[in-house]
């Protein structure tokens, strides 16, 4: 038997039509970016649905993403309404490219995934203990880990969160390193919690990446 995954290529699309009213009324300068874009829905071994989205600019170089499509949201996670309407509409963003061999740096830049249900955890993706210690340390009273969501992983282990009730975005820097600008959260330890200086909740982070790429793709 062979070991390779199966691949079916079940549907190529030019963007029309596809996302829901909610989707659009939340994100609309999202929507507008994926209206120019064509995509391939494509399975792997039966079950894994994904998603190719694909821009060409003027020069004829390609950028893309690629989605892993999930419908479902875990139980139990706290993952806000926004999150899994984008989640459900456009996917987990998985993987990227920019073509014309061009440095443009988005919020995608050096993440592993982006948007995560599947993988969405409730803290700061695995910094808690370190968090609360730096808080220690300086005498600092730390927030309520629990109120706050993963859905971004960058190779390096920063993540991206938001706060559950507020719906506010921040970014755990433990290397004080962002492709994109960010300022220390006030009353917070050295490369721990900081925000995006362009961005304020989760429907922010969405539309700015958005005006982000479409530099990308113009």
């Amino acid at each position: 038997m062979s070991k390779h995954p199966h691949i079916i290529f079940t549907n190529i699309s030019d963007g029309k039509d596809t996302f829901d009213k909610e989707f659009q009324t939340t994100f609309p300068a999202l929507n507008k970016l994926l209206l120019k874009a064509s995509w391939i829905d494509f399975t792997i071994n039966s079950n894994q649905l994904y998603r190719q989205y694909v821009w060409t600019d003027k020069h004829g170089n390609t950028s893309g993403w690629l989605c892993h499509m999930e419908h479902c949201v875990p139980r139990g996670r706290n993952i806000i309404q926004e999150h899994a309407v984008f989640s459900k509409n456009v996917g987990t963003i998985v993987r990227y490219w920019i073509g014309g061999h061009r440095n443009i740096d988005t919020f995608l830049t050096n993440n592993e995934h982006t948007f995560t249900l599947k993988d969405a955890v409730i803290g700061m993706g695995g910094w808690e203990e370190n968090y609360i210690a730096a808080c220690k340390s300086e005498g600092l009273e730390p927030l309520d880990v629990k109120e706050f969501v993963t859905f971004a992983l960058e190779a390096n282990g920063n993540t991206t969160f938001y706060n559950s009730n507020t719906k506010e975005v921040f970014f755990f820097a433990h290397d004080g390193y962002s492709p994109i600008d960010i300022s220390k959260v006030k009353g917070q330890p050295e490369y721990t919690i900081h925000k995006f200086d362009a961005v304020n909740t989760f429907t922010d982070y969405a539309e700015q990446l958005a005006h982000q790429w479409e530099k990308v793709i113009k």
